[in-house]
């Protein structure tokens, strides 16, 4: 079971030191629930590894469609505590980045096909283009996705 787990993690393209507790099959797609791996965090501030959790709060985060069906990714997200006196964040949040950055919706992944989507098909074309693979989204969202700076793979580069 352990290689087919690893198998679909990397068909899927899903972030490593996650672990699938649950799947969900319904109408509205196809929901994994991930929890994290590992046992302590580094702070974005001061660089210590802390392994005091605080509390945990879920991410829904959209990617890439599988089998035509929506995929939902629900994270179970740790914040952790800064044991550094001299650190002046107190408590932080596990990080998704690459996959996702804060706040986003929607996985890296699935942001590059909706702005090809857009590119190539436009507004309400790509809308309807995306529908029939899986992909939900507006006409709006394609067309914000071409219009939006895209990041490099370097930190700072930056691509319009």
């Amino acid at each position: 079971m352990g290689n087919v787990m690893h198998s679909l993690k990397t068909l899927l393209q899903l972030p490593c030191g996650w672990r699938c507790s649950r799947q969900i099959i319904s109408s509205g797609g196809i929901t994994l629930h991930l929890h994290g791996k590992r046992k302590t965090a580094q702070c974005p501030e001061c660089f210590k590894r802390s392994d005091s959790v605080h509390s945990c709060r879920r991410r829904r985060i959209q990617h890439l469609p599988c089998s035509g069906q929506t995929l939902w990714l629900v994270f179970s997200v740790r914040h952790w505590y800064c044991r550094n006196p001299a650190c002046s964040r107190k408590i932080f949040a596990g990080s998704l980045a690459p996959f996702a950055s804060s706040h986003q919706q929607s996985s890296q992944a699935l942001q590059n096909l909706q702005r090809q989507l857009g590119l190539i098909a436009g507004g309400e074309a790509g809308k309807r283009a995306a529908t029939a693979v899986g992909l939900r989204c507006s006409a709006d969202t394609l067309l914000r996705r071409v219009i939006q700076p895209v990041y490099g793979l370097f930190p700072g580069a930056l691509i319009s």
